[in-house]
């Protein structure tokens, strides 16, 4: 066990790399549990538990150093949040989301465990920040059912770091005009340098992250596009108002560009 909670602690320590100093609470829950924890820590025994639980769990896997420095960041980040939304006022979740049943892990086991694994892969590392929010998010939110939160998961994977952005920038407006671009960027060669965005927005909108306005029903020609209900639940989960300006202002440009040539 001693060598489990070494292992662990190395990896918060390595972690600091993208997440910067690594508090003391998070190092004392590595190495003793919530019992452990210093710095005023407030994690409370079923946050500590499941984070001990799942953190010595992957210690014990064959990690590169990259590796180990995303988890290590996901990880620390995410309890700093959580034990600072507790100072806050915030209440955990009180549904079956931390309960063991039939001997299979919690959700919340389940939910912390891929959300680290998915992490552990992350090329774009700037999307790091973000799995952490969605990781301490989940233990607020009883609305955020396993499904949904499983599934939330699996799109944050398949995004690319501008692709939040995007989804950044359109929680800040109403809807962005998109009439005539799916003929102008079939037609137009100058659109043709725009062409990954206009790839990256559809798949927004394939994702359900996105929906069009303007018309009823289904229509072949989008004319309009906006975040739907579930663009917003996924914002809110993963904190997109933490997304510098000077980024969510580049994809602005480039939707005046696209609208300039269509």
């Amino acid at each position: 066990m001693e060598e489990e909670n070494n292992k662990l602690k190395v990896i918060i320590e390595n972690g600091a790399e993208i997440s910067g100093n690594v508090s003391g609470a998070v190092i004392g829950l590595a190495i003793a549990g919530p019992v452990g924890a210093i710095g005023g820590a407030i994690f409370g025994p079923i946050i500590g538990k499941v984070f001990k639980k799942i953190g010595n769990e992957l210690s014990k896997k064959i990690l590169s150093p990259r590796e180990e420095i995303r988890i290590g960041a996901t990880y620390s980040l995410a309890l700093d949040q959580i034990q600072d939304s507790i100072k806050k006022g915030k209440t955990l979740r009180s549904d079956d989301f931390y309960e063991n049943k039939n001997g299979d892990r919690s959700k919340a086991e389940t939910l912390l465990d891929g959300t680290l694994l998915k992490a552990r892969n992350e090329y774009e590392e700037k999307k790091i920040k973000y799995y952490s929010n969605f990781l301490a998010n989940l233990n607020f939110d009883e609305s955020i059912s396993f499904e949904k939160g499983n599934t939330l998961l699996r799109i944050m994977e398949q995004l690319s770091y501008r692709q939040i952005v995007i989804l950044g920038y359109f929680s800040n407006i109403e809807n962005i005009d998109t009439n005539q671009w799916m003929v102008s960027f079939a037609h137009k060669p100058k659109l043709a340098q725009y062409q990954d965005f206009y790839s990256e927005l559809m798949e927004l909108y394939n994702q359900q992250l996105l929906q069009q306005t303007g018309t009823e029903g289904i229509s072949m020609m989008i004319i309009s596009m906006k975040l739907s209900p579930l663009g917003k639940m996924f914002c809110d989960l993963i904190n997109v108002a933490e997304i510098d300006f000077e980024e969510t202002n580049k994809i602005e440009n480039t939707i005046i560009d696209i609208n300039r040539i269509k």
